[in-house]
């Protein structure tokens, strides 16, 4: 029996990254300094955008994304209902109403056919969105020419919340280029592609969406040339606009500069252990996500839904066993909607019924760069034996 406790996601830091880190400890600036600047001209290069603003988290990315485009009270905006919740939230704290599009069965993400007859039915009864944020589940993009289109068509706003999908590809070029959106989101969060803690990247095409970000992310102030009243001294400062405090450490950039040197051997390494898991559980009763020919994922979860039906055993027991045999299941996600504080709002069992019955089967396996293919062999095994 291996000893091993494996979960479904961890952070992998080297001494690299320790003393990049340490090196910003020991320098003038903590937050604020050079370190920013750096990590997000280096992040924009790799991505193909022209802007790139690093905040305190990947929810307050999408917050500010929501709120620079003038998502407002009495708008809608539309987002997936197989994500994180605060996907739907970012909509709602800028005082607006969500609503969903169910997934495809296959790639788990929203297709382009469900997102047209949304969009249809929404004209037809004079419902029609302000925004619509689509999410690259798992890593892999959704189909994002063709939703842009059609979001263009009604005069929609596009953000891809792609906090799952830094390293992946979509049409040949990295995903954050935002040649099909307004804005792209990723995430920073220690289990994500590349880690500084915590935080967030919003990235953008557009100078003036990049200008107000960056002054939204620290409480709205401006200093210097950009004041109104030039009477003062250079210690003058002005709140402009609505803002918060998201700003992000010079040391947790420090960490992303180091960190995103290594994005691509992450990826390659996730995709090689995907792959095993695929062969070593072929034949078994359980569905993977279908991969998308227009995409390459950057697998940040690696899900199968499993027929616990023909298997003869419940979700919990198939979760017990082998959490007994030191591997750690996780399941993302529950559905949004079903969640109490949105079934208030008048969501319900139902609405969405592909998304529903995937969370019926679904689970995540164990999946980040510090596993090996004999620990992807070990897990398999264990799942091939209760399984069969």
């Amino acid at each position: 029996m291996n000893k091993e406790t494996y979960s479904y996601g961890r952070q992998l830091i080297d001494n690299q990254d320790i003393e990049e880190v340490c090196s910003v400890l020991r320098s003038d600036f903590l937050s604020q300094g050079p370190k920013l600047s750096e990590f997000e001209d280096k992040v924009a290069e790799y991505c193909g955008a022209k802007y790139c603003v690093a905040l305190s988290n990947g929810t307050a990315a999408l917050h500010l994304a929501c709120e620079v485009l003038g998502i407002s009270s009495g708008d809608t905006g539309w987002t997936s209902p197989l994500s994180f919740v605060a996907s739907a939230n970012c909509i709602r704290y800028c005082g607006a109403n969500v609503d969903f599009i169910d997934i495809d069965a296959d790639t788990f993400n929203i297709s382009p056919a469900n997102v047209k007859n949304k969009f249809e039915q929404a004209k037809r009864e004079n419902t029609l969105p302000k925004v619509i944020m689509p999410v690259h589940f798992a890593g892999q993009s959704c189909d994002m020419a063709e939703i842009k289109e059609i979001a263009d068509f009604y005069g929609c706003k596009v953000i891809e919340d792609a906090c799952q999908s830094l390293g992946g590809e979509y049409l040949d070029t990295k995903i954050g280029t935002c040649r099909y959106s307004h804005i792209t989101v990723f995430s920073l969060h220690p289990v994500k592609s590349i880690t500084t803690g915590e935080g967030g990247l919003l990235l953008t095409n557009d100078e003036d969406i990049y200008e107000q970000v960056e002054i939204m992310r620290a409480h709205g102030m401006v200093r210097g040339d950009s004041v109104n009243d030039k009477s003062f001294g250079p210690w003058h400062a002005e709140m402009h606009m609505n803002g918060y405090n998201y700003k992000i450490t010079d040391f947790q950039c420090a960490l992303g500069v180091s960190q995103l040197k290594k994005l691509d051997s992450y990826v390659k390494k996730r995709t090689v252990l995907v792959q095993r898991y695929r062969e070593n559980l072929k034949g078994l009763p359980v569905h993977f996500q279908v991969a998308s020919d227009k995409a390459t994922s950057a697998w940040h979860i690696f899900v199968i839904l499993i027929d616990f039906e023909k298997i003869g055993k419940t979700k919990t027991e198939v979760y017990k066993e082998l959490e007994r045999r030191g591997i750690n299941l996780s399941v993302h996600y529950y559905p949004i909607h079903l969640n109490p504080f949105y079934r208030e709002l008048g969501f319900g069992e139902g609405m969405f019924p592909n998304v529903e019955e995937y969370y019926k089967k679904a689970f995540t396996l164990p999946l980040h760069p510090g596993l090996e293919l004999q620990d992807i062999d070990y897990i398999s095994a264990q799942i091939r034996e209760i399984l069969s």
